[in-house]
């Protein structure tokens, strides 16, 4: 038993586990859960391949932040996506699903290695056991995968952020004389590059300096990860000059357009505890109950903590902001495990402890199996489907919501390379052709046609059956093949 534990917590197959897991996530969690995630991202890639010519000055005002009055999107993820798949078409890949798997693959790499230097930074600041429930837990932190597998901007900032804070908090908690300046420098730059890849991390980061100044103030330390710092918003606004073609601020531009003209209100204005009701709701429940509960014992445990500071920082900033989303707090979602496995090492009582850790982690597995093993989105789950399918039909028909359209956007990425698609007026009529839709009630219909067979469904059939409002909801697309039976 002793040999079994220290080879299930060892780094190599620490590794070799969270790759199988981030890969699974790779192949079969595909879409997005936010549409800035895509036409944010992955957009302005297809633009920059020639696939979308709406992009810029669309004048739907569908894309209005890459308006050229506007200019509130920083140029530098979509570049970098831009140039991984120019790579892959060297090699004559034009697949645009090898190409999202690609760029989801390269951050996923990145995400293993941010969760696996946060790990063994920051453990001695929340438990000193090597206990194997620790590892259990924080290793199969379905968030982890979910988080790293994106295209978002949310996604590589926080990989970003991730590793320079584990090295900075070591960095100025240390007070040698003699450090590598290159180092510090280099970190700060990858701190900064947080910011250019999404300017809102900044609202994690000013905490963190107020707590150095703070706590831990070294002149010399601090001008140094500045130096990389302000070097790295430079590259930033670099890579946007040479998108736009002429000089421009991108992060002045956000300020001016999403909270001095006040852009960001007109979408909606939430209360202030809109955000621990929907960590409660939308992040693992009773996992998430437990991890408010954690944070709140951490805070008391530890008020002058960074940790402390940071959350509690970053959150009474964004409460500002009439405007709430769920994925706004991310930065501080990310560190749950910490927390967690802080507040169950206080435990005394052996049988609460115990019964504690093992919802938790039964929670976190059955979220952890959904991220895993189920489609994100069941549009782009389509998508690939009839693109490996490589239908030869004439007639392709959708009846009820356009399957190539969200929120009036078409994911050109993806269905550049897919037939056309036309409103369905009449199922009888309907022959040699596919029939789609994701109304459960009118893909009864098309069934009851004898000349249409169902061959493809978003989920199984048995699953989607279980829950009258999963039908009602609309999460699952049906294609029906319809020939002529003579």
């Amino acid at each position: 038993m002793y040999y079994l534990k220290n080879y299930l917590i060892s780094k190599y197959f620490i590794i070799f586990y969270l790759l199988g897991i981030y890969i699974l996530a790779i192949i079969n969690n595909i879409g997005f859960y936010n549409d800035d995630e895509h036409f944010q991202i992955l957009e302005p890639v297809a633009y920059l391949l020639g696939l979308n010519d709406f992009l810029i000055d669309d004048r739907s005002g569908l894309y209005w932040e890459w308006h050229s009055s506007h200019r509130v999107r920083p140029w530098l993820q979509p570049n970098l996506y831009y140039l991984i798949i120019l790579l892959l078409k060297n090699f004559g890949l034009n697949d645009p699903f090898i190409w999202n798997q690609s760029i989801r693959f390269f951050n996923g790499i990145l995400g293993i290695g941010s969760v696996l230097y946060l790990f063994y930074s920051l453990k001695d600041y929340f438990f000193k056991n090597n206990t194997l429930y620790i590892y259990i837990l924080f290793f199969s932190f379905w968030f982890f995968p979910f988080l790293h597998t994106r295209t978002s901007s949310e996604s590589l900032s926080i990989i970003l952020f991730c590793f320079a804070f584990a090295f900075l908090l070591k960095f100025f908690d240390k007070s040698e004389i003699n450090y590598n300046k290159g180092i510090c420098i280099f970190f700060g730059f990858i701190l900064g590059l947080s910011i250019v890849v999404r300017p809102q991390m900044l609202f994690t980061i000013i905490p963190i300096f107020l707590w150095i100044i703070l706590y831990r103030f070294d002149f010399n330390k601090i001008f140094l990860v500045s130096v990389g710092f302000l070097l790295s918003i430079s590259f930033g606004l670099y890579v946007d000059y040479l998108n736009w073609g002429f000089v421009t601020n991108t992060y002045l531009q956000i300020y001016n357009l999403q909270i001095n003209q006040g852009r960001l209100s007109s979408f909606g204005s939430d209360p202030w505890w809109f955000y621990i009701v929907t960590i409660l709701k939308d992040l693992a429940p009773i996992f998430s109950l437990f991890f408010i509960i954690s944070l709140f014992f951490y805070f008391y445990k530890n008020p002058k903590s960074i940790f402390t500071t940071m959350i509690i920082g970053t959150f009474l900033i964004l409460i500002l902001f009439q405007h709430k989303e769920t994925r706004f707090i991310f930065p501080i979602y990310f560190f749950a495990p910490f927390f967690l496995i802080y507040f169950f090492e206080y435990i005394k009582i052996k049988i609460l402890k115990n019964i504690f850790i093992f919802t938790t982690i039964l929670f976190n597995l059955l979220f952890l199996l959904i991220v895993i093993f189920f489609p994100l989105n069941g549009k782009v789950s389509l998508y690939k489907f009839l693109y490996y399918q490589n239908y030869k039909y004439n007639n392709i028909y959708y009846f009820g919501e356009n399957p190539y359209q969200f929120n009036e956007m078409e994911p050109l990425f993806y269905t550049t390379f897919l037939p056309k698609i036309s409103v369905g007026k009449n199922i009888d009529n309907s022959q040699n052709s596919l029939l789609i839709t994701n109304d459960f009630h009118t893909q009864i219909k098309i069934q009851q046609n004898e000349k249409c067979n169902l061959v493809y469904s978003t989920y199984p059939l048995k699953f989607i059956n279980l829950n009258k409002n999963w039908k009602k909801r609309g999460i699952n697309w049906y294609v029906n093949q319809c020939k002529n039976k003579d």
